[in-house]
């Protein structure tokens, strides 16, 4: 579960404020997190207009609608694996999912509400339709196995980079080839609800 940790929450995590002023800071984070979500889908849509690109709005078909059910019985498989991979080797719970655990205790509707709801939204935004818009915007195959890749060494690389890195790096790659596959950013952040909405139960 990976998710953009929000201010209130650290502020509620390190500094106990009263109830008044958690709600206050709450309102504060809706709105800039909604003004930042309405900024980068204007600038998304902007930059496919801009670029003629190949992504943009895909209505769902038998096509996606088989590669959607593919990537659920993957990411079922993924999830399975995260958890062996896990535990045969011994490795801790990452920072970044430490963090979260913690808000959690502090705040578990907030932190859901972020975590599966916003979180995934800006991410998907930021590091699949952005990110292959910026710099991967070729309709060649080398040019998506390529931006494929490096999308989820860099996802992988801002979420940990200890030993939990190549669990981040797999998230970032299935994500980044439902993006490019469907050509429709709104594919990916179902995938990735779905993926938070899973490790929070």
């Amino acid at each position: 579960m990976d998710q953009i940790v929000s201010v209130p929450q650290m502020i509620a995590m390190y500094t106990h404020p009263n109830a008044i002023i958690l709600v206050l800071l709450v309102i504060v984070y809706v709105a800039t997190a909604t003004a930042v979500i309405i900024f980068l889908i204007q600038f998304y849509q902007h930059r496919l207009r801009v670029n003629h690109s190949i992504y943009g709005n895909r209505r769902i078909n038998r096509k996606r609608l088989r590669f959607m059910i593919l990537m659920v019985v993957l990411w079922a498989v993924f999830l399975f694996l995260q958890t062996w991979y896990t535990n045969q080797f011994g490795i801790s719970t990452s920072e970044n999912q430490s963090v979260i655990n913690q808000l959690f205790k502090n705040m578990p509707v907030w932190t859901f509400i972020d975590g599966v709801v916003i979180a995934p939204i800006m991410e998907e935004l930021i590091f699949r339709g952005l990110f292959f818009e910026l710099f991967f915007r070729k309709n060649e195959r080398a040019t998506k196995v390529i931006g494929v890749i490096v999308n989820g060494i860099m996802f992988g690389v801002l979420h940990d980079t200890g030993l939990s890195f190549p669990i981040y790096a797999l998230m970032g790659i299935l994500l980044a080839w439902t993006y490019v596959y469907t050509k429709d950013v709104k594919y990916g952040m179902a995938i990735h609800v779905l993926n938070n909405f899973i490790a929070f139960l």
